[in-house]
């Protein structure tokens, strides 16, 4: 009995809420001097942050888990506080307002602790315009922007940034709408939000015979002579490692690379790579062929955000503003009656 008095009392409530502050506060001090311990925070779900980063920095992150261990005591505390009244209910029902209060902190750290644990995080992840971009932390789905349209201001700054976004789970659709800056995609704790825009290489145009042509992964092209060839892979930034294998680097345009298949009616048939920096190998160099410039196309860079843990943390925020409006009500009722008349 003693026991379950000290874990409903408030005295208890007020110590552990106390360290947690002074925890949290001490340990935010931490933050400009540790940038590589904390500076993903706001990039990952916490339960990620604690599984990846946190491991390798504890002389940082010390308070932290303290801090966490005051939390689960208070969520501890305030779960008897709601069961002693829910017990007691028949002589306590005038506290309704404190206790749903109560209820709606359990709630919240709930769908918190949900979220931290099963959610994560894609900032701004780049989407080409009409193609499929699969979500890696969450296999088998996959985001397609079918149109953007940027609103710009005189000074070239965006003010708005419109894709129509479709989600899908392997060929199924189970999310479509349109996204602006300040109007998110939502849904069962999906949050889809544009981030930025740009553009990347995803081909080149060149002469060949006389004539110019844009060639880009999966071109083909028939040749005066009936010859033909084709594109196997566009590399906007390649080169060979040591072993002669090669090595795809980043979407920027640094050292452009194409993979060619010329078919020949006499089957001697050529496959290989062209750097468009260095000289066309002979095969291409009987066709004439000389690269011009860079094909672009338009990405849409979108922050994708799921917390399975939304709606409980929200139903938990509703109890907290009925039980702050109950308790708001009860007091200035008692206090007319003069029931309490110091506040």
């Amino acid at each position: 009995m003693r026991i379950w008095k000290f874990c409903c009392s408030l005295k208890l409530a007020i110590l552990v809420a106390t360290l947690a502050t002074f925890l949290l506060m001490g340990g935010s001090l931490l933050f400009p001097g540790n940038p590589q311990v904390f500076g993903s925070l706001d990039s990952m779900p916490l339960g990620h942050w604690l599984r990846d980063v946190a491991p390798h920095s504890s002389t940082s992150i010390w308070w932290f888990y303290s801090f966490v261990a005051m939390m689960l005591l208070l969520f501890i505390n305030t779960s008897c506080c709601v069961i002693d009244w829910l017990l007691h209910i028949h002589i306590r029902w005038r506290k309704s307002g404190e206790y749903l209060i109560h209820l709606g902190v359990i709630f919240l750290l709930t769908g918190f602790s949900w979220g931290a644990i099963g959610g994560w995080r894609h900032i701004a992840l780049p989407c080409t315009i009409g193609k499929l971009t699969p979500l890696p932390h969450w296999p088998g789905h996959y985001v397609a922007v079918d149109s953007f349209h940027p609103t710009l201001a005189a000074s070239g700054q965006p003010t708005d940034m419109s894709s129509q976004v479709r989600l899908l789970a392997g060929d199924q659709q189970i999310l479509a709408g349109e996204v602006h800056i300040n109007q998110p995609l939502l849904r069962d704790g999906i949050v889809i939000t544009p981030a930025s825009f740009g553009q990347t290489p995803v081909g080149f145009s060149f002469t060949i015979e006389g004539k110019q042509v844009d060639l880009r992964t999966g071109s083909q092209i028939q040749l005066k002579d009936g010859r033909r060839l084709k594109v196997l892979r566009f590399l906007a930034d390649a080169r060979y490692d040591k072993n002669g294998q090669m090595l795809y680097r980043n979407d920027q345009l640094g050292a452009p690379a194409i993979e060619f298949y010329l078919s020949q009616q006499d089957n001697k048939n050529w496959r290989g790579w062209y750097f468009l920096t260095k000289a066309a190998p002979e095969p291409l160099a009987e066709v004439q062929i000389r690269p011009r410039q860079p094909i672009y196309t338009i990405y849409s860079s979108l922050t994708i955000n799921y917390d399975p843990g939304a709606h409980v943390s929200a139903f938990g925020g509703v109890l907290i503003a009925s039980g702050c409006l109950i308790a708001l009500f009860s007091f200035y009722r008692k206090r007319a009656r003069q029931d309490r008349p110091e506040i």
